[in-house]
């Protein structure tokens, strides 16, 4: 019993050594045998598994083709058709190859077995291509939750949950252009998003961070003119610096000054040293609407009012449905 175990143990090292020696990617291993062919070996005409499982008549039919040499095939991807190995094909992702192999191969590959074609049953995530069906579900799973988090509650009507004392809407699945996000949310009976105080600000700030949206969104305010400057859309002035808007770097540096209305007199800050950050919105005007973005950890910033983003809407009325109860969360 002793030396059969050894026996066995010892077939088990070798098959293991086997198998090792089958990692590149320009080998495959036979199943009968712990031995391992390269690829361009699989109908060559020739025995090399010693079952003839590499050159099985159904495989070899898939194999070859008339449009590329053997161990190649069309690969349909990014607008072009070019002939590529059977193991690229098989291995390409983001955007997978489309062609006409069958994708029983591109499953024995992925188990790295040589087998009769009619013994290779295809998984879900066939070859080394991403599954986007998988990735799709997951994605609407997601979907679900946000919805829930950003567009729906008890004290709001549809597409509005509660931020603080509003109702308001993220529709963060939208985009688009400024003037069409404010022309959405006046569908909705509401207008783009305006901040009067710091809590309003603050507490949804607090909400998108919490529900974990990553969406870039319009809001309420826009620079209509030189006179008017920068104004809400009731047109009234909106604050200029913190805690509301975005800081930037910037090239080339540029002093700052202070002003002593008392002593009449204006002068550079801090012995006119240089500073390579700007608060938005910047002092010479690039984009004429404003948006809270993700990359900016939402704070304000001027944005090209044709830019694509998500409406933030807020009810109009939002005493509709009785008194709200201050809540920062979802």
């Amino acid at each position: 019993m002793a030396a059969v175990a050894k026996l066995m143990l010892l077939m088990f090292v070798v098959a293991a050594v086997g198998a090792e020696d089958c990692s590149e990617d320009d080998q495959i291993s036979c199943s009968n045998e712990s031995r391992c062919i390269p690829l361009r070996y699989i109908c060559d005409s020739d025995n090399d598994c010693e079952d003839d499982a590499d050159e099985d008549e159904d495989l070899c039919r898939a194999w070859r083709n008339d449009q590329c040499n053997r161990g190649s095939v069309q690969c349909r991807r990014l607008g072009g058709t070019t002939c590529v190995n059977i193991y690229e094909y098989c291995s390409l992702s983001d955007p997978p190859c489309e062609g006409d192999l069958d994708l029983r191969i591109c499953q024995m590959i992925k188990d790295n077995v040589v087998r009769p074609l009619n013994e290779i049953i295809v998984t879900s995530n066939v070859g080394f291509a991403e599954n986007n069906l998988e990735k799709s579900e997951s994605l609407g799973e997601e979907f679900r939750i946000l919805m829930n988090r950003t567009l729906e509650h008890d004290r709001c009507p549809p597409m509005y949950t509660l931020i603080g004392d509003q109702c308001v809407s993220l529709f963060f699945v939208g985009s688009v252009s400024w003037g069409e996000a404010r022309a959405f949310c006046q569908v909705l009976d509401g207008e783009l998003v305006t901040f009067r105080n710091v809590s309003h600000f603050a507490a949804l700030v607090a909400h998108l961070r919490e529900a974990q949206v990553t969406a870039n969104f319009w809001v309420g305010g826009r620079y209509v003119n030189d006179s008017l400057g920068w104004t809400w859309v009731d047109d009234a002035p909106m604050d200029l610096g913190t805690p509301y808007w975005a800081v930037r770097y910037k090239e080339p540096c540029q002093t700052r000054n202070v002003t002593f209305p008392e002593l009449e007199e204006t002068r550079e800050a801090n012995n006119g040293e240089c500073y390579n950050y700007v608060q938005a919105p910047r002092q010479h005007v690039q984009g004429q609407c404003v948006s809270i973005t993700y990359p900016h950890y939402y704070y304000m910033t001027d944005d090209d009012c044709l830019a694509k983003m998500s409406p933030l809407c807020v009810l109009t009325d939002s005493q509709a449905y009785g008194p709200l109860t201050l809540s920062s969360g979802p």
